[in-house]
């Protein structure tokens, strides 16, 4: 009876830790909550649960902006140090391009833009809590690469994510002059190694001066599920450590008798 109980057990466990691992322990993913009234270059404390690194550039910040939606190719995006600045895009007019740049995030909202000149870039990052030792967490976001006002050529552009110590990196888009690469999903496992880590983004791209930037939104970070072939697999190593028991309590009985 003690081993059929622990096989329960362990069987309402599997199948109950989907529901649990689907809780995604970023805050503000989609940058919706803000202090910031228009799209803008931010600081720390100005979209909730981001930081924006301290950087040597002109402005102090990563040259990174929550841009609200519709602003982008419209009325654009204004730095700490004053310029405003658009994207190319079908609802510009000196910054016209027919490159399908979505008016909102894939969400229908705010996302981040952010600058992936190694002179101006800086990472965004958030501290994640209530992390287990040893789990493995999936990460997922969308993002983009688009084409800064003024562009004149073709850029390329990639995400460096980094969660502990451990940096992974998007694949890298090539996108043409006043071109958008469109939304792209991404997805990567990291294993915790305490029960807080930092997660952070920096934004990559060549060449610097144009510049190249990258835009992110939808950011989730939630436990790893196994696949259901790992939950057969379990599932027969329980049955097969009940049948054992029950093997040895019989030979144990035999041998009494």
């Amino acid at each position: 009876m003690k081993t059929f109980a622990f096989v329960a057990a362990a069987a309402a466990v599997a199948f109950s830790a989907p529901a649990s691992a689907s809780t995604n322990l970023v805050m503000n993913g989609g940058f919706e909550t803000t202090t910031l009234g228009s799209s803008a270059q931010f600081k720390d404390n100005q979209v909730a649960g981001w930081t924006n690194a301290k950087t040597n550039g002109w402005t102090g910040y990563g040259y990174n902006f929550l841009v609200k939606s519709g602003t982008a190719d419209t009325s654009g995006f204004t730095s700490l140090g004053g310029n405003q600045d658009k994207l190319y895009g079908p609802n510009g007019t000196n910054n016209y391009a027919n490159n399908a740049l979505t008016a909102s995030s894939p969400s229908g909202g705010n996302y981040m833009l952010m600058d992936a000149d190694t002179n101006f870039h800086g990472a965004v990052s958030q501290v994640i809590n209530g992390l287990t030792i040893g789990q493995v967490y999936t990460l997922t976001f969308e993002w983009a690469g688009a084409s800064w006002f003024t562009t004149p050529s073709t850029t390329t552009h990639a995400f460096d994510v980094t969660f502990g110590g451990v940096t992974q990196s998007t694949d890298t888009l090539t996108v043409a002059p006043q071109g958008f690469s469109g939304w792209q999903k991404a997805s990567m496992n990291f294993t915790a190694t305490g029960a807080q880590q930092t997660l952070s983004f920096l934004s990559q791209g060549t060449p610097n001066g144009l510049p190249p930037t990258n835009l992110l939104d939808n950011v989730s970070l939630t436990a790893a599920v196994p696949e259901p072939a790992t939950w057969a697999m379990m599932m027969v190593g329980f049955a097969m450590v009940g049948a054992a028991s029950r093997y040895r309590r019989r030979s144990v009985k035999a041998a009494l008798a």
